[in-house]
């Protein structure tokens, strides 16, 4: 029993900087495991093609190539996200739901509150998202820039792919891929673990939301996307704050990426005639200003009804 101590260390007692280079550790590991593991489950269901959709991303009419993606999307949250995530929260103090604070309730008036920050924000992130499309780079900088540019095309091209459905069983699977899946993965790695980790490392709690987000937004590699998406994060922060539970987060961010994989179902079957992702845009400056007012009056009430965030 003390040789096993002696290799799982309680991280609460070890400095911060080798908190994250633990947690760094257990992300990689875990992320090849999961690979491996992955691709040897693929193996019987898509034979040896698995190696080549990996390398070769025709995405135009080849709904089985999708299928494999969805597959391994699933395989990356779990081993990029989920594990470390949990293993690191068992290693710092092995109590791993109070350090991910899944263990704490929420108020209801604190949960309506949410859903209606989320839901008046949109506006004003799809403004953000048009003009961070349009971030040019200085001629210098334009192989960068072309990089940059075929990298969010085909990130694109990606996301398109995996929203075109017309069935009720592919909305039913994007829902939990799209938007369960991503939203539980990606907020117990960064609000469950990263976060208390940057309140650790400069003991203030808006530092340690800031930069959470920033780094939320940065590893998703979509630099056309990265000032809406640090702007999420922050929300994403604020509310695990103020709120001391995980799961507001979690609800949160699931409501958000569910509002845009129903609407691009609902979108590109024709039940609905104007995507959401236009509500925003150039011709709508009253409804973004209507939008920045609203969920910054909302933040301001969920702020007053917060509850003392106690990192572990």
């Amino acid at each position: 029993m003390s040789s096993l101590k002696f290799f799982l260390p309680r991280l609460i007692e070890r400095p911060v900087i080798i908190q994250f280079l633990v947690l760094l550790l257990l992300i990689l590991v875990s992320t090849v495991i999961f690979m491996a593991i992955g691709t040897l489950v693929a193996l019987p269901f898509y034979g040896k093609e698995a190696f080549a959709y990996l390398s070769n991303m025709n995405f135009s009419n080849n709904d089985e190539l999708i299928s494999f993606l969805k597959y391994f999307q699933v395989v990356n949250q779990i081993g990029v996200f989920i594990a470390p995530a949990i293993l690191f929260a068992y290693l710092y103090n092995r109590r791993a739901a109070a350090y991910l604070h899944t263990n704490n309730g929420f108020g209801l008036q604190f949960f309506i509150l949410s859903v209606v920050l989320i839901i008046m924000v949109i506006p004003f992130i799809n403004r953000l998202v048009e003009i961070n499309e349009q971030m040019q780079l200085p001629g210098f900088l334009w192989r960068i820039e072309s990089w940059m540019r075929s990298s969010e095309d085909q990130t694109q091209e990606l996301t398109s792919a995996f929203l075109n459905t017309n069935t009720i069983s592919g909305l039913i699977i994007n829902l939990f891929v799209i938007a369960l899946l991503a939203a539980l993965s990606e907020e117990l790695l960064f609000r469950g673990v990263i976060l208390q980790l940057f309140y650790k490392s400069y003991r203030n709690i808006h530092v340690a939301v800031l930069f959470s987000a920033i780094l939320f937004s940065a590893l998703h590699m979509q630099f056309y996307g990265f000032l809406p998406r640090t702007l999420l994060g922050i929300i994403f922060g604020y509310l695990f704050v103020w709120s001391g539970s995980i799961w507001i987060p979690i609800i949160l961010h699931f409501i958000f990426n569910g509002i845009s994989v129903v609407a691009a179902y609902l979108f590109a079957n024709g039940n609905i005639e104007t995507n959401y992702e236009a509500l925003g845009t150039n011709q709508n400056n009253l409804i973004v200003l209507a939008s920045a007012i609203g969920s910054l009056a909302v933040m301001y009430l969920l702020n007053r009804r917060m509850v003392k965030f106690e990192p572990q």
